[in-house]
């Protein structure tokens, strides 16, 4: 399996003067008692893990409700963790409404430590097949508070470098995701002083692999009219974890991959319900918990490469962060008034036969009645840490290969499954062509950027900035985007 993406691009431009500067809010005493047990602590337990992870994922699965499915866009595919990374970094410069705006956004408002145990998972996941890279870009001369850089790089190892040009960006950005995400910011606007990145990068092997000679043709069920033809993994003889939910009228697998982590499918049963209406109740660490024990079965599981880019800003005004993208009170990172002005994501996904060579208790040859597990349907896939529960990367999919035309089913009552978007006969629907490789491992490259304009330069000094970084040797920056002008009298390089 293989999986590639990249996540959110925030530009915070200047509001203009205030009158003076805006002091961080003095927390309350219990809270500076809690911030103190935290800053004594290196380890975290199992259940403090699950609690954030759990934050993760209602993170995910709001967002995957919030983010349109239809014919031009069949499919979905993000990584919660690395935008819960990217926004918790926001965080840390956020005050008064906007902090707990974004913490109920976080679903951490109530978890203590948030900051400390989410930013404990980074090293956490250097035991299974993850790497997380964080990076923060400062335009130099532009003024940022210091404790908001001493805490970025505290919590999230987010190290301070100067951001001299898109292409030492981009490069950076394809360095992380092993060559994923190339070209990924097209141009940095002049006004842009500080980009806060974030990549996850994901590289693993099924325990037990699908041959590639038995991968042959199959059939796709877009809904009860339409289908299309895909290129479909087959195994006589696969160990899987499978539940039969009938709350959510669906059925649930577990596909491990050797590292600690599993590729979790939910397939909703034919002509039950579609994708998206299971998304309110879907609990995906319970359903992870209930799974039973692995039984050898026949599965078909469908070699996909898609790809995924959408503006999130409408999602996340949707998810109650509108005023992100209005006015909001990021004093902890600068006392400049910023704004978010816009979110971009970018993602790819891949599953092929990749994995180690199956073990022989895999290969039980036991053939009384075959249990047969087929993903022909469309369906949600999360790639979750066995550990924490942590999805690392969550998705839908209503159409494997976009590229394809679609085909009437020459017998609606074959499969009556619902898809979330109707496609006509006659509609080619856009897409990454579904070719592949035979690759030996599976990848997952997901990063985060936040970027800030910078502020008039006549406001009163502040004690602890970090500014004029030294450049060194530049590239030359591309073409400047206008959208946001710069002050006349703003702090220069």
């Amino acid at each position: 399996m293989k999986l590639c993406l990249l996540l959110l691009l925030l530009c915070l431009c200047h509001l203009g003067l205030t009158d003076e500067p805006t002091p961080g809010v003095p927390s309350a005493p219990d809270e500076d008692e809690t911030v103190h047990s935290c800053e004594g602590r290196r380890v975290f337990s199992l259940e403090e893990h699950r609690a954030v992870a759990g934050t993760i994922e209602r993170l995910g699965l709001q967002l995957l409700e919030n983010l349109p499915v239809g014919p031009h866009q069949p499919n979905v595919i993000l990584s919660p963790l690395s935008l819960a990374f990217a926004l918790a970094q926001l965080t840390l410069g956020a005050r008064n409404e906007t902090e707990k705006l974004l913490l109920r956004s976080l679903h951490a408002h109530h978890l203590p430590c948030y900051h400390h145990i989410l930013g404990s998972l980074a090293p956490h996941f250097i035991w299974t097949s993850l790497d997380v890279a964080t990076r923060m870009y400062l335009r130099p001369g532009f003024e940022v508070k210091l404790s908001f850089v001493e805490d970025s790089l505290a919590r999230y190892q987010s190290q301070p470098v100067p951001l001299v040009s898109v292409e030492e960006v981009n490069q950076w950005v394809e360095n992380v995701t092993n060559g994923h995400i190339p070209n990924f910011m097209e141009s940095i606007p002049h006004n842009v002083v500080l980009i806060l990145m974030n990549a996850v990068y994901f590289k693993g092997e099924w325990q037990t692999q699908f041959d590639p000679l038995k991968t042959s043709k199959g059939v796709f069920y877009l809904d009860r009219q339409n289908l299309v033809s895909v290129d479909m993994m087959r195994s006589a003889h696969y160990p899987l974890r499978l539940l039969d939910d009938p709350e959510l009228e669906a059925q649930v697998a577990s596909f491990p991959f050797k590292g600690n982590t599993s590729f979790l499918i939910v397939l909703p049963l034919p002509g039950r319900k579609n994708v998206s209406s299971l998304l309110p109740k879907l609990n995906i660490s319970d359903l992870y918990r209930r799974l039973p024990h692995e039984k050898t079965m026949q599965v078909n599981l469908p070699k996909v490469k898609l790809q995924y880019r959408h503006e999130l800003q409408e999602a996340l005004t949707s998810m109650g962060l509108g005023s992100l993208f209005l006015d909001p009170d990021l004093s902890g990172i600068s006392d400049h008034s910023l704004r978010v002005t816009g979110v971009r994501h970018a993602s790819t996904v891949e599953l092929s036969e990749e994995g180690v060579e199956a073990s022989a208790t895999t290969a039980v040859t036991s053939m009384r009645s075959v249990s047969l597990f087929s993903v022909n349907s469309p369906f949600l896939f999360a790639l979750v840490d066995d550990a924490s529960l942590a999805p690392l990367f969550m998705g839908i999919v209503t159409n494997p290969a976009p590229d394809n035309n679609p085909m009437l089913n020459d017998d609606p009552h074959d499969n009556n499954t619902m898809s979330d978007q109707p496609v006509p006969g006659d509609v080619r629907v856009r897409g990454r062509n579904s070719e592949h490789s035979n690759r030996l491992c599976s990848e997952t490259a997901a990063g985060s950027s936040i970027q800030s304009c910078s502020a008039p330069a006549d406001e009163e000094e502040q004690p602890q900035h970090v500014n004029g970084l030294d450049t060194g040797n530049r590239p030359k920056s591309t073409q400047e985007d206008e959208s946001c002008s710069k002050p006349d009298d703003s702090v220069s390089a």
